[in-house]
C-alpha cells in the first residue's frame, strides 16, 4: 500500500521494541488531537472477538490457549510463542493480514488529518509503506526490564524472554526519521515529543486543528439538539445528562429512577483548583493514595512514575491540600477512568465533581465517543453518587457497540464494575 491511499492524511508510523515508551508517545499524540491506532490493541480485539481467528489459533497452538467462551488466553499464548521463534512467526502470519485490514478500515473512516500507527513489527511488513514518517522509541535494556516487571507484572525470566524475542533496537533506530529516547523522566519524554511534533509539516498540523474544530462543533451541535428535544427550556449542555439518556429510550441502558428534589449544589469553595498531575506531585500522590485507601494500596515511587507513561492524572485540591486524584487514559476514542482516590470522602461531591468535569471536557475535546469509569466493587457510596451526579449510568454491556464492549473488556480491572458517560448516543442506535 502506498501513502497515496489516504492523500488527506499525514500518517506517522511509531515503532520500537517492547517497553520502550511507545504508549507514552501515543498518549501525547492523542492529546494533540491525532488519531492513534495501536496494532497491538487491534490484535487484542481480534483475539477477543473474531471466532474464526480464535478457532484457527486453538488448532495451531492447542485448545489450552482458548477460554471456554472462545476468547484467546493471551498469557497462555504468549508463554508459547515468546519461547519459540517459529511459533511466534506462525502467529504473526495468521494475525497480520487481519490487523492490516482493520487499520485500513479505521483510516478510511477517519476524518483526522494526522494519524499515528503503532506497531512493533511496523518496519518488517507493509504497514511502513503507508507512512510519511517513521518514529522510533528506544531506551536501555535495564529500563525495559524494569518497566516489564513493574508495569506488566512479569518476572525476570519472562521479561528477558520478551526482550530477546525481538531484533536489536539499533535496527529500528537506523531506519527512523525521528528517535525519541525515553530513559529519563516523563517530562523529558514530553519535551522530546513536542520537538518531534513541531517538525511535522505545518500545513498538516493546521489542518488537524481545523478538522478537529469542525468535528467538535458538529458534536456540540448534535448534543445541543438532543438536549433541546428532551428539555426545550434547558440551559446549553455541558454533558449528556441522565434525562437526555432517558429521552433516547436506549435498550440495555439502566435508567435511573427520577431523583427527589435535590438540595442546591454546594457553592464552589474559594481556592478550589483542578489540574493535571506533574511528576513533582508524586510524593503527594503516594501519600494521598495511602490515605484514601486506608493503607490498602501502597504504590512505590517507581511504579507511579512509570504509570505517568500509561495514563494521565487529574488532581483536585483546595489551597495546597490535595483531596481528589483520578487516573484516566484516552485510546481509540474511548476515555477510561481506572483510578479514583478521594480523601476526605466528603470532598467527592465538591472537588470530585470538579475533577470529573475536567475529564469530561478533555474527553469531549478529543472527540471521544464514551467515558468508561471502573470502580471497585466496594467503592464508597459517596463515590458512586459522585459519578451518578455527573451523568454516569450502568448498562448491559451486550447492548453496546462492539468497539465499546471490547474497550471495556480490555480495560476493566478485576473486582470492579463499570459506569458509562455516553458522549455519542447515536452510536447506540447503529
Amino acid at each position: 500500500m502506498s501513502e497515496q491511499a489516504w492523500p488527506d492524511k499525514y500518517i506517522i508510523g511509531l515503532t520500537g521494541n517492547i517497553a520502550t515508551g511507545k504508549s507514552a508517545v501515543m498518549r501525547l499524540a492523542a492529546e494533540q488531537g491525532a488519531l492513534t491506532i495501536d496494532a497491538d490493541q487491534v490484535v487484542h480485539e481480534i483475539l477477543a472477538g473474531d471466532p474464526e481467528m480464535q478457532a484457527a489459533i486453538a488448532v495451531a497452538f492447542g485448545a489450552e490457549v482458548r477460554y471456554p467462551d472462545g476468547r484467546i488466553n493471551r498469557r497462555a499464548l504468549a508463554e508459547i510463542v515468546f519461547n519459540d521463534p517459529d511459533d511466534l512467526n506462525d502467529l504473526e502470519k495468521m494475525l497480520h493480514p487481519a490487523v492490516r485490514d482493520e487499520i485500513n478500515r479505521r483510516l478510511d473512516e477517519s476524518y483526522h488529518a494526522i494519524v499515528f500507527v503503532e506497531a512493533i513489527k511496523l518496519l518488517e511488513g507493509p504497514l511502513a509503506a503507508m507512512c510519511q514518517e517513521i518514529w522510533v522509541t528506544r531506551c536501555d535494556e535495564k529500563v525495559q526490564m524494569t518497566r516489564l516487571r513493574v508495569c506488566r507484572g512479569l518476572d525476570a525470566k519472562a521479561a528477558a524472554a520478551r526482550i530477546q524475542a525481538q531484533p536489536p533496537q539499533a535496527e529500528k533506530v537506523a531506519m527512523a526519521d525521528i528517535v525519541i529516547e525515553t530513559n529519563s523522566y516523563m517530562r523529558v519524554t514530553e519535551d522530546r515529543f513536542r520537538a518531534a511534533w513541531s517538525r511535522i509539516p505545518e500545513q498538516h498540523r493546521e489542518e488537524l486543528v481545523r478538522r478537529n474544530a469542525e468535528k467538535l462543533q458538529e458534536r456540540a451541535s448534535q448534543q445541543a439538539s438532543t438536549k433541546a428535544a428532551a428539555q426545550p427550556a434547558a440551559q446549553p449542555m455541558q454533558r449528556l445528562s441522565k434525562d437526555s439518556l432517558k429521552s433516547l429510550d436506549l435498550s440495555g441502558v439502566e435508567k435511573p429512577e427520577p431523583a427527589p428534589a435535590a438540595e442546591p449544589e454546594p457553592k464552589r469553595p474559594e481556592g478550589l483548583e483542578t489540574r493535571r498531575a506533574r511528576p513533582s506531585d508524586i510524593p503527594s500522590i503516594l501519600l494521598h493514595i495511602q490515605k484514601a485507601t486506608d493503607g490498602a494500596v501502597k504504590m512505590k515511587r517507581t511504579e507511579l512514575l512509570m504509570s505517568f507513561g500509561e495514563r494521565s492524572y487529574f488532581i483536585g485540591q483546595i489551597g495546597a491540600e490535595i483531596s481528589v486524584i483520578i487516573g484516566f487514559s484516552i485510546d481509540s476514542q474511548v476515555t477510561r477512568i481506572d483510578q479514583t482516590f478521594i480523601h476526605p470522602i466528603d470532598q467527592a461531591m465538591v472537588t470530585g465533581t470538579a475533577v470529573l468535569a475536567e475529564i469530561y471536557q478533555s474527553a469531549f475535546s478529543h472527540l471521544c465517543q464514551l467515558i468508561a469509569a471502573f470502580l471497585p466493587e466496594d467503592a464508597p457510596e459517596a463515590i458512586r453518587q459522585m459519578y451518578d451526579d455527573q451523568g454516569y449510568v450502568t448498562a448491559d454491556k451486550e447492548s453496546l457497540p462492539k468497539a465499546w464492549q471490547r474497550a471495556i473488556d480490555e480495560s476493566q480491572p478485576e473486582n470492579t464494575y463499570f459506569l458509562l458517560n455516553i458522549l455519542q448516543p447515536d452510536r447506540l442506535k447503529n
